[in-house]
């Protein structure tokens, strides 16, 4: 049996050498996990969704090597073709591969939202990209109020940035 953890260690070996995008999608993981369980995805939708969160920022280093910078659309188009290297030989199957590249492919793509597995992704990331590069109060609750649909990714929001009264204000941005 495949497991998450094998995903984890060739994704932990692929960026050997950079602590702090290791520990980026290491948090990004736990988050899509915390809310994917809370949001009742089925073990399957939840396997790839952790798969898909794991690898979703691996276009990041061809990105750097080809063009000198990593922004969301060079992401979305180098990260595919590597993600499913890398999880056909962790021996994910097929379909579960299709998806969780397609995740990556899409991780910057807000609209349209094309099922919860991609939601979650997103609201995952974007909790972890608030902290980590420091966004104000009024960039996290735009952030809350345009993207957030999930209502564990919300209740997440709300206590880690501690919006509780902004967050359900209908004039807070």
């Amino acid at each position: 049996m495949n497991t998450i953890q094998d995903v984890l260690f060739a994704m932990i070996q692929y960026d050997s050498g950079d602590p702090a995008r290791i520990q980026h999608f290491l948090k990004v993981h736990a988050f899509a996990r915390i809310i994917g369980l809370a949001e009742g995805l089925d073990t399957a939708s939840l396997f790839i969704l952790e798969a898909a969160a794991i690898i979703h920022d691996i276009g990041i280093q061809n990105a750097l090597k080809t063009y000198g910078r990593c922004d969301g659309p060079l992401q979305e188009k180098l990260g595919p073709p590597e993600a499913e290297k890398l999880l056909r030989a962790c021996g994910l199957t097929e379909p579960a591969i299709q998806r969780a590249s397609w995740l990556c492919a899409h991780h910057h793509t807000y609209r349209p939202i094309e099922g919860l597995d991609h939601q979650i992704l997103i609201e995952a990331d974007f909790l972890v990209n608030l902290f980590e590069e420091n966004e104000s109060k009024k960039a996290i609750l735009s952030v809350y109020h345009k993207i957030f649909r999930t209502k564990t990714g919300k209740e997440l929001c709300k206590m880690i940035f501690d919006l509780a009264e902004e967050a359900d204000s209908a004039n807070s941005i």
